[in-house]
């Protein structure tokens, strides 16, 4: 692609921003006033969209119809939105700026279920076309266009919920129909008001996006569908977004990641311009009626950093301007005389990322951070590092027909990217006393950090190995050499920290996280990893003195036995040192109210004719609601237990069947705990 186009339609110019922390005042109007300024003419106010209380649109209102919920407001924050919001929004609108509010749905208060219990099916979950429901989430929305009258509309998803839509059981419509109906209700009182509302697919599997798509073309062919550019979620190394080419009669609206959600958000040094332009030229095919772009991740802003040449980036294409002399432009004025160095420093950066936070083309790392334990185990790192490996699953991460090659390639690719890194960290050093002292330092952090996190990444790959192959083979040598790899982590944990302080990567104490609550990711991915292996290490031995036909000690790291799961969901988790899977997020044994999903299977090996498949079993809540399905069979265990017990399902195999698939399926807002699986 050159550098500018032919020509530039007259498309929507947006950003996003906020993305998904607390709104605040300063850096909402500064933002205002960059868009102003820089000839875009939308904003996407996200907000802290995930929080159990502030997060959309219930978060930034109180209710009137509905008032006995605003006991649950925080009131301070709802206040503060309500004045700088508006002083915001009121600016923007006498600019010419479209405003739009990011909201996720169904989000009903807390206390919506025992307020209403009519609204609830025998499954315990909301039947979503109860009259209460619809009549609760009208008036939200006159409140909220009330509380903010010169916000343009809404920006609505339908996952990433309290009560999720796409889920809940036993209802009177299928998916589509709720997707139809939910929406219906939204986009009739937006029009009734006067507003816009833009929906946004995101759906991993293809017939769920299908379906969206038809459901919301069957309520308006005008309404705009906003969808990522790469396919699934912000992965580097994700394709294009072939899901395009299923909205037929909607105008598509493209959402962009130009900040690095999932590959350093912000806190690595980046330059995306061959990812930017490349997106681009594939969008344009589809004629979009726009693109709005994230600029900011978790408390990271791209102003004053090296990171705002992105935005820079983006502007110029989609305004048809040089690509090259906007980078120039912005780095004269930022760096000075020398300006031209810190883009050859900046140039590979890229690449580096890449071969650091992806293996061979797969995702690699929890949310660009240096990942939990758990990440680790859901994603199937330990398993691809064995010999004989084997994945099974859907998830969105996985590029189809993936393979790993040979392991020396693996270790060869980090140790490029560690090499690569260490070049351009001693490049960015010696532009002390070229550039101006404080942008220096700025620099030197992210490159500092961009040289450790490669050298890290090396030995999360070497750790990874060594615990794998050690349960595969029962080789000392594996277990050794895990142990030294754990080492390795720690110490360039203490070198870093030595070196950058609270601005080391692998510590979390800025604000995506509470303040007072710094997390040392290496040093509890060490410690879990320990007693993990520790467990996994003692139970494996005792299960293979049982001469069983199969074994599966669920949420270690040799659990195998081609693992599916839900993409998002069923977690791995150490429970009293011991582990376990989760049907379920982690997160949702606190804050989901009504939660009745998450599944995950394997496979296991039988023998002809009788087996008993022995479940040690438990629950976060002290009650177990599981359903086991093993090859269509299907057995629901629901009744309370303290800590754990074990239950047996007899199970016939057919003449030549040498495998079965076990499913557990979460059927109530008590999370299932599964610990262990014995084939007898």
């Amino acid at each position: 692609m050159s550098n500018k186009k032919e020509a530039t339609r007259d498309m929507i110019k947006g950003i996003s921003f906020l993305n998904p922390v607390d709104v605040d005042r300063d850096y909402y109007l500064f933002v205002v006033d960059y868009a102003i300024k820089n000839g875009f003419d939308h904003v996407q106010l996200i907000g802290p969209t995930h929080h159990n209380v502030k997060g959309n649109v219930d978060g930034m209102i109180y209710l009137k119809k509905y008032a006995q919920f605003n006991g649950e407001k925080d009131k301070e924050y709802v206040d503060y939105c309500l004045d700088c919001v508006n002083e915001a929004i009121n600016k923007a609108h006498d600019a010419g700026l479209k405003n739009f509010f990011w909201h996720h749905e169904l989000d009903l208060p807390n206390g919506f279920k025992e307020a209403f219990p009519e609204t609830l099916n025998e499954n315990g979950d909301i039947e979503v076309t109860h009259p209460i429901v619809k009549d609760y989430l009208e008036n939200r929305l006159y409140d909220f266009f009330d509380a903010y009258p010169n916000m343009d509309g809404l920006i609505l998803t339908l996952h990433e919920t309290k009560v999720p839509l796409l889920k809940l059981k036993n209802q009177k419509l299928d998916k589509i129909g709720r997707v139809k109906y939910v929406t219906e209700i939204l986009y009739k009182t937006c029009k009734e008001l006067g507003k816009e509302l833009i929906v946004r697919p995101f759906a991993s599997l293809e017939e769920d996006y299908i379906m969206m798509t038809k459901a919301y073309e069957q309520i308006s062919t005008d309404m705009l569908m906003m969808d990522k550019w790469t396919q699934f979620d912000w992965s580097l190394t994700a394709p294009h977004n072939q899901f395009f080419k299923k909205i037929e009669n909607n105008p598509l609206f493209v959402e962009a990641d130009i900040y690095g959600e999932f590959f350093g958000k912000g806190r690595l040094p980046l330059m995306l311009k061959d990812h930017i332009k490349q997106k681009f030229a594939y969008c344009e095919q589809f004629k979009p009626a726009g693109y709005v772009a994230r600029i900011d991740r978790n408390g990271n802003i791209p102003f004053n950093t090296v990171q705002e040449v992105n935005l820079v980036i983006y502007h110029a294409v989609i305004s048809g301007e040089d690509v090259d002399e906007a980078i120039a432009k912005f780095m004269k004025e930022r760096y000075g005389e020398n300006y031209q160095e810190v883009i050859d420093v900046m140039e590979n950066t890229e690449e580096i990322l890449k071969k650091i936070i992806y293996l061979k083309g797969y995702y690699y790392s929890e949310l660009s951070m240096f990942p939990t334990l758990n990440h680790c185990k859901n994603h199937f790192y330990f398993e691809m590092m064995k010999k004989d490996w084997k994945i099974a699953s859907n998830e969105w991460f996985i590029p189809i027909n993936w393979e790993r090659g040979d392991i020396e390639g693996v270790f060869e690719e980090k140790r490029e990217a560690r090499d690569d890194a260490k070049i351009a960290y001693e490049k960015a050093l010696k532009l002390k006393g070229r550039i101006p002292d404080a942008e220096y330092e700025k620099l030197f952090v992210q490159f500092a950090n961009l040289a450790l996190v490669a050298e890290a990444w090396y030995y999360l790959t070497e750790a990874h190995f060594n615990y794998a192959r050690y349960m595969e083979s029962g080789l000392e040598q594996y277990k050794n050499d895990l142990f030294v790899a754990l080492d390795k982590l720690l110490e360039i944990n203490e070198r870093g920290e030595k070196l950058l302080g609270d601005k080391f990567l692998c510590l979390i104490s800025d604000g995506s996280y509470d303040k007072n609550n710094r997390i040392e990711l290496i040093k509890d991915y060490v410690r879990e990893t320990k007693v993990s292996f520790a467990y996994e290490d003692k139970l494996n031995k005792q299960m293979l003195a049982e001469n069983l036909t199969d074994y599966v000690i669920c949420g270690g790291a040799n659990e195998s036995h081609k693992l599916q799961k839900e993409v998002n969901f069923s977690d791995s988790m150490i429970i009293d040192d011991e582990l376990c899977r989760i049907c379920g997020h982690r997160n949702g044994l606190k804050w989901s109210a009504i939660n009745a999903h998450g599944w995950f299977s394997y496979e296991v090996k039988v023998k002809e004719g009788q087996n008993n498949i022995e479940l040690l079993l438990g629950s976060a809540t002290g009650h177990i609601d599981v359903k086991v399905d093993i090859d269509g069979e299907q057995t629901v265990i629901t009744e309370a237990v303290e800590g754990k017990k074990s239950f047996t399902i007899p199970y016939t195999a057919k003449a030549g069947q040498t495998s079965a698939r076990i499913r557990f399926d979460r059927i109530s807002a008590n999370t299932p705990c599964v610990y262990s699986i014995k084939v007898k």
